[in-house]
């Protein structure tokens, strides 16, 4: 099976994290027998010859980035297509679909595609749609998060997703909780497969969490509460700090691991709040040290007001860290029992503050914890995605002919 991946959620020679939980996904998917991956990965365009400090760094890596790479041995192209932002979101998808196309026809030329797995249903599955029905070739979306519980509310871009999700061959939720939005667009059920993401448990397992503290020169002794997370806004990075103020816990120390546009905002937030020697902003870090973060921490929090299946959380939980987060999403779905952490409410930073105080006053089986966090392996994930692609391409064939 010939497959095109087609997704902005990619990792790049600018930005080696990003759209990591695809990567995994595809990366294990490509070592299955009969399975040939390529991957294009459209990106904004922007003068690769404009680099002056007074642009915004993000615009000036994605006009570092090849037009061609390999990724984790994986063939890469990254077509430019126009993006004007903050207006004209309407017209993203068309655009996008207008800049790879040259590029999807000629990768089709040379070796027939069999399916199209687009990741994010707008734009990215609604732009794969568009070029599937150029070129004859089934799509399957996978739905993430935002796309469904942000976009698809929208007026003018609700209808383009629910086009792309009715049009497309399949469509894959990464939760249960996402599956239920998708249907109440009015996706027919059996179409919508849920399939959530996996772990890497080569990566991400118990390590001895003094010797993990060592390694990272963390407080042997403080409370440590750790969050993974892109810094804006949809992450509730502020809520967070808010709530650490309002623990009773004061030797109680937050490390945020991740970067982002809130970062300067996010500061200023700690000086006013006197918490400079208790929250600390990490930056990001790359996948191998995240597991001795989650292993040297008493406790992981995610304080999102949106969310579809957070790799972030399972990851935790893999390496033995009970875990407070928001009730969000599909969520509920991974914190399935109170043995492996709490629910909180988005809304109330007083409930975020007092599910932490719990959970650091609670006695976690750590060992239990983990065994329920690497119960499904990216490899499990990927014979699920070939299975359900094989069975969506056989359908999507005899409904052609």
């Amino acid at each position: 099976m010939n497959i095109l991946v087609f997704t902005s959620l990619w990792p790049n020679s600018e930005q080696p994290n990003f759209g990591i939980f695809v990567k995994n996904r595809m990366t294990r998917l490509a070592q299955l027998d009969g399975i040939d991956i390529r991957v294009v990965a459209p990106i904004p365009y922007f003068p690769r010859w404009l680099q002056s400090s007074l642009i915004p760094d993000h615009w000036r890596r994605k006009a570092r980035i090849l037009n061609q790479e390999l990724v984790a041995g994986i063939e890469t192209f990254h077509p430019r297509h126009l993006v004007t932002p903050k207006v004209g979101m309407i017209c993203y998808s068309q655009w996008m679909a207008r800049g790879a196309e040259e590029v999807v026809r000629r990768l089709h030329a040379e070796r027939g595609i069999d399916v199209i797995d687009a990741h994010y249903a707008y734009p990215d599955g609604h732009a794969a749609v568009l070029l599937g029905e150029r070129l004859k070739i089934p799509v399957i979306i996978t739905a993430r998060g935002t796309d469904i519980n942000l976009f698809s509310r929208m007026p003018l871009i609700r209808p383009m997703i629910i086009r792309a999700l009715k049009r497309a061959a399949g469509v894959i939720a990464v939760s249960q909780a996402l599956k239920e939005r998708i249907v109440e667009l009015g996706i027919e059920p059996a179409k919508v497969a849920v399939i959530s993401n996996g772990i890497d448990r080569d990566t991400f397992f118990p390590m001895d969490r003094e010797a993990a503290r060592r390694n990272l020169d963390l407080d042997p002794d403080s409370p440590i509460v750790i969050t993974v997370s892109a810094l804006v806004p949809l992450k509730g990075i502020d809520r967070l700090i808010e709530a650490m103020a309002l623990l009773k816990y004061q030797r109680a120390k937050l490390y945020v691991i991740g970067e982002g546009p809130q970062r300067a905002a996010l500061e200023a937030q700690i000086r006013k709040h006197a918490l400079t020697n208790r929250v600390f902003l990490v930056g990001s870090r790359p996948q191998w040290e995240l597991a001795a973060w989650y292993s040297a921490a008493d406790l992981f929090c995610l304080a999102s007001s949106r969310e579809g299946c957070p790799n972030v959380v399972i990851e935790a939980m893999a390496c033995g860290t009970p875990v407070v987060a928001t009730d969000v999403g599909g969520v509920r779905e991974l914190i399935a029992k109170p043995d492996h952490g709490r629910l909180v409410s988005s809304s109330s930073v007083e409930s975020i503050a007092r599910g932490i105080e719990i959970a650091l006053e609670s006695d976690w089986n750590r060992d239990k914890i983990s065994a329920y966090g690497g119960a499904n392996s990216w490899d499990d994930v990927a014979r699920e995605i070939k299975d359900y692609l094989e069975r969506r391409i056989a359908i999507d064939g005899a409904c052609v002919s």
